[in-house]
Formats: C-alpha cells, sequence, structure tokens
C-alpha cells in the first residue's frame, strides 16, 4: 500500500483546470490516479478538493489502523 495524495493544476487550451491525485491498489499494484475537480477559480473546486483530501485521508487512516492491529498481533504471536 502506498499512501499519498495532492493536487495539480493543468492548463489545458488556456484555461487551467484542478484534478485531485491519489494512490490506488490495482491489480497489486499502487497507481496515481487523478480525478478532476473542476476549473481553478471557482469556490466550489476548492470544496470539492478539501472534500476529497479530507475523505483519502479518513480512509488511508482507517487502513493503516487495521495493518498496525494486524502486526501487533503477529509480534504478540512471536512472544508467546
Amino acid at each position: 500500500m502506498q499512501v499519498g495524495c495532492g493536487f495539480r493544476v493543468k492548463a489545458v487550451k488556456g484555461q487551467e483546470y484542478v484534478y485531485f491525485w491519489h494512490y490506488e491498489d490495482r491489480g497489486g499494484k499502487a497507481r496515481q490516479v487523478y480525478v478532476y475537480m473542476g476549473p481553478r477559480r471557482s469556490a466550489t473546486t476548492a470544496d470539492r478538493l478539501a472534500g476529497a483530501v479530507e475523505a483519502y485521508f479518513g480512509r488511508a487512516s482507517d487502513d493503516l489502523r487495521r495493518q498496525l492491529g494486524g502486526q501487533r498481533a503477529a509480534i504478540a504471536a512471536l512472544r508467546a
């Protein structure tokens, strides 16, 4: 699992657009995925981007907590 996300502003035909990127596990490999958020100068784009970042970190922290639990159980088994 690779953890990370961010955003990028891309210029297309003289206009700027915002894309949210994050890593996803696809077929056992981490892939960087881009999701269109909207035009750069739009307040709704900023809101949509903030929501995507919050959601990503919420999911990632849940996954990391689960993995930590599994590692703790494996370490405890070593001590038994």
